[in-house]
């Protein structure tokens, strides 16, 4: 076998990654001949070198390489040309890795439904709140259940004939997880399966209300569930959040001058500010939705990641006439593309969701319901929950430190010892527009406090989040975002601020 020698030019001026421009250049090589099946392709760390990348990139273009079908990774020996072409591979010129995959990651502005931040290659930094590390998910682990879900279930699994509500096994091992974990006494006629956050958004657009519905929000909030509830039609409104939580004042208030038909909550904690919700509002809420008849929608986005000690559980946990609907999902603990949701209440409406279900969903996803069933079977789930928990607890400490290190005076920050993302404070006086714009320039990503207000308006906030990266990783992010800040310094004149971190 001889071994590649890379022709590679890469533009770092595009918007597409460069490990996506290294896929494209090892597929056209294929096409072309220039590399045969069987070929060995030079390791990770020498192409890194001779490309002069960082080697994360060569490894996450092998990765995809591997996952289309392009190559195969064999431990201790190498990556190797495959045999055999991918199934289905178009013969054109370019592959639709090389040629499709950056439509996808093109910018869009804050005003946008869905706000899409300068496209960086795998060598910059995603502090995208709720995003996990991928490099710590239990791929092995998934593997091997994966398997013997394919050789020991394969009649069961692969026949069309499932329950809308999702596979039995899962609902238990969830039912048992929330029981652990939120305080939630559920059985599994209480629970429906999702595939992921929007899948869930769209079937609460289904079944909670209808177009034209007047639907009560919390702001600041998760701007997905805001613009799939718009898009579905919803008539919003704001409710505003404080430091005890959703206002509930303000919705009593609104309900006095008309009917709402929903209430959506993040409760414990709020996301993205981290409140709990004060025993008197949590009672009073919970009130309000039975008098007046309206159901609350209850987000858990950061489910795993709460408070060991005492955590502040969700609402669901006290409501005994069914209004609240809780809903949240496991992407955040494996990793974002194995994507399983929930929602879970009063056993009659989940089996109006189910029917719903059907209609979109058709006929659901079992092997891969089966196969986060088998992790929860031979005890990886908790394990791997358990080790993650321990690392996204030091990264959280040390993203907080670094901030400190690098952007004193310039930002507040509390450490809330729980979820996957910090509620910066930044000083009076520096545009958070600019500062992400620049900071995404350098190859660091995160959210402007603008996405989550109603309006969009300029808040004077960052939301970060930490799991993604390791100790290393988060300083060098940093250093990256105090340099993109220097210049709206002098040109602003920011304002420094005492920096109070809540030990």
């Amino acid at each position: 076998m001889t071994q590649w020698s890379p022709a590679i030019e890469l533009d770092r001026t595009q918007s597409e990654p460069l490990y996506l421009q290294i896929v494209g250049a090892v597929v056209a090589d294929i096409r072309k001949g220039r590399l045969r099946p069987g070929d060995a392709l030079p390791g990770t760390r020498s192409l890194a070198e001779s490309l002069g990348v960082n080697r994360n990139t060569t490894l996450a273009a092998y990765q995809e390489l591997e996952a289309e079908g392009w190559i195969t990774c064999e431990p201790d020996r190498g990556s190797f040309v495959a045999e055999q072409r991918p199934i289905g591979a178009l013969e054109a010129e370019e592959s639709i890795a090389a040629s499709d995959s950056g439509s996808w990651t093109s910018p869009t502005s804050m005003s946008e439904p869905f706000f899409q931040p300068q496209a960086t290659d795998r060598e910059g930094f995603r502090l995208i709140p709720d995003l996990p590390d991928v490099r710590l998910a239990p791929v092995s682990a998934i593997h091997r259940a994966n398997g013997r879900v394919l050789n020991l279930q394969q009649q069961r699994i692969l026949q069309p004939g499932w329950d809308p509500r999702g596979l039995l096994d899962l609902r238990i091992s969830l039912c048992r997880l929330l029981r652990e974990l939120r305080g939630l006494a559920l059985e599994p006629g209480n629970v429906v399966l999702t595939r992921g956050l929007m899948s869930t958004l769209n079937l609460v657009s289904r079944t909670l209300f209808n177009p034209g519905d007047l639907v009560a929000v919390e702001t600041p909030a998760a701007f997905r569930v805001l613009e799939a509830f718009r898009a579905a039609g919803a008539r919003l409104v704001p409710i505003p959040v404080d430091a005890e939580g959703l206002v509930v004042d303000a919705l009593e208030a609104l309900i006095a001058r008309e009917p709402i038909r929903l209430m959506y909550t993040t409760t414990a904690p709020q996301h993205p500010t981290h409140a709990i919700l004060s025993a008197p509002r949590r009672a009073r809420l919970l009130a309000l939705a039975e008098g007046h008849r309206f159901r609350i929608l209850e987000g858990d986005l950061t489910l795993g990641f709460q408070r060991e000690q005492a955590p502040a559980l969700p609402l669901a946990s006290e409501d005994r006439s069914g209004a609240v609907v809780y809903f949240s999902a496991l992407e955040q603990i494996l990793a974002p593309g194995l994507q399983v949701g929930f929602l879970a209440g009063f056993a009659p409406l989940i089996k109006s969701m189910a029917k719903e279900r059907q209609l979109i969903d058709w006929p659901g996803n079992q092997v891969q319901e089966a196969t986060i069933e088998e992790l929860f079977r031979d005890g990886e789930m908790h394990r791997h929950l358990a080790r993650i928990r321990k690392v996204n607890e030091e990264r959280r400490a040390n993203l907080v430190d670094r901030l400190l290190f690098h952007l004193h005076p310039h930002v507040r920050i509390e450490n809330p010892k729980e979820g996957l993302s910090l509620w910066v404070e930044v000083a009076e006086g520096i545009s958070v527009d600019a500062w992400t714009e620049r900071c995404a320039a350098k190859g660091v990503i995160f959210y402007p406090g603008r996405l989550y207000d109603f309006h969009r308006q300029p808040l004077q906030r960052l939301c970060l989040g930490f799991a993604a990266h390791d100790l290393e990783e988060q300083n060098e992010a940093c250093e990256r975002m105090a340099e993109a800040l220097r210049p709206l310094l002098r040109t602003t004149g920011g304002e420094a601020m005492p920096v109070r971190p809540t030990p």
